[in-house]
């Protein structure tokens, strides 16, 4: 069993986008791989129920075995599924019932069936596909278009000097290009937009569908299970014991030694809903907390649309750990605010993805501004040259400084040779 949760953690893991570029966000994270890992663990919880339960069935039914052997109750039972009935969860059990929805049934007695327990695994299987579909939608409408721009400049060792400048240039001759032609990248933008939006339409419809297959009991389920330690002790009823009972009713019906039908009122214990309860009480919380955080980022995908101010921070503060004084930054970000959607959408998520000192380079050289990492180089390059210039020219004047006190000092042995000759 540890090995089956073992191998669920690889669906956790993400590499850093750094290593890994890829247009995505938390809030899309959230429904392709942290939920659908949930519901994977979800339907290993439910398939490993053996290692729970040592005699190995979800269910277990009790009759007289003299006249039904227990195996074949047991598979009729779980077929035909099994119910409670409404009027014993009130009262006290043990008095007035056997078990909270179990007692006695007289005729028009109302029934509530329960037959999800069998389907469980198979729609929490479904329900972990149906999150994976909107990311796999995005994939094969993107195309890769965001691998290609960014071409290895996630790293900052992947080439040389020479070459990272080239490509470094080509995608800022890229971008401006774009800005004539703004369809390509609004295009490219409504599909993750719209991507984003089926993230929110399918979590409301999981909840719908989860709330149709536990009899219309999902959706206020939470709340009951919370309100439940307020009520009164003696007369509460557990909200999960309703919608998950571990005691069911069953009818068998066969032929008696005389030809006439016999019909046989067991008792089944649903192990297994032990787990199912704590199961469903958590995805009610978690597609929940889903749906708001999904909405709060639509509604955040609006801010950015229709106030561009929003932008060029958003930008910076991606781009954090790059080299700009301040007339760089609000240079660039007035250029980011006059950028379409489309295009400053691309940008953010190069900023997320791509190495920062190649980031700042492509900003720099995109939005036109002066004073890149490369012109620094040049400018510290220019002064060396100027120091080296006034050091050569200090050295010459020493030279030339020598050799005029060298040629005096010979004219002048010279002159007393000569006296020296002549007296």
């Amino acid at each position: 069993m540890y090995s089956l949760f073992k191998d669920a953690e690889k669906l956790i893991y993400r590499k850093p986008k750094v290593q890994d570029p890829r247009p995505d966000n938390v809030v899309f994270r959230l429904h392709y791989q942290y939920t659908f890992t949930v519901l994977s663990v979800c339907v290993i919880l439910v398939t490993s129920y053996g290692y729970i339960d040592s005699a190995g069935s979800a269910i277990q039914c009790m009759a007289d075995k003299a006249q039904i052997p227990t195996d074949v109750l047991n598979g009729y039972c779980w077929i035909s599924s099994t119910f409670t009935l409404p009027k014993h969860f009130e009262g006290e059990p043990g008095v007035d019932n056997l078990h909270h929805g179990v007692g006695p049934e007289e005729e028009g007695d109302e029934r509530v069936y329960h037959a999800y327990y069998q389907w469980v695994p198979f729609f929490l299987s479904f329900q972990a596909i149906m999150f994976y579909i909107p990311h796999w939608i995005w994939k094969m409408m993107e195309g890769k278009k965001f691998d290609n721009l960014i071409n290895g400049l996630n790293l900052s060792l992947a080439f040389d000097g020479e070459l990272r400048s080239q490509k470094i240039q080509q995608l800022a001759e890229y971008m401006q290009k774009r800005r004539e032609d703004r369809l390509e990248h609004r295009m490219w933008a409504l599909k993750f937009y719209f991507c984003e939006f089926l993230n929110l339409v399918n979590v409301i419809f999981q909840i719908c569908l989860t709330n149709t297959f536990l009899g219309y009991a999902f959706s206020e389920y939470g709340l009951e299970v919370l309100s439940f330690t307020n009520e009164d002790p003696e007369n509460r009823v557990d909200p999960m014991s309703r919608v998950f009972p571990r005691v069911t009713k069953c009818r068998f019906e066969k032929y008696g030694g005389s030809g006439t039908i016999q019909n046989f009122d067991a008792l089944c214990v649903l192990g297994m809903n032990i787990i199912n309860e704590k199961i469903f009480i958590f995805l009610w919380f978690w597609y929940i907390m889903l749906a708001v955080i999904t909405c709060g980022n639509l509604v955040y995908r609006f801010a950015t649309w229709f106030i561009p101010s929003m932008r060029g921070r958003l930008v910076l503060l991606e781009g954090l750990g790059f080299r700009a004084n301040a007339h760089q930054s609000e240079q660039i970000a007035l250029q980011l605010q006059g950028m379409a959607h489309g295009d400053w959408l691309i940008v953010y998520y190069l900023a997320q993805s791509m190495d920062k000192t190649n980031f700042y380079n492509f900003l720099v050289q995109m939005c036109g501004s002066e004073g890149t990492q490369s012109d620094e180089d040049n400018e510290e390059e220019e002064n060396d040259k100027k120091l080296d210039d006034s050091t050569l020219r200090m050295s010459e004047k020493k030279e030339s400084a020598k050799f005029s006190i060298s040629g005096g000092a010979r004219m002048a042995r010279d002159q007393m040779k000569g006296w020296v000759k002549e007296n």
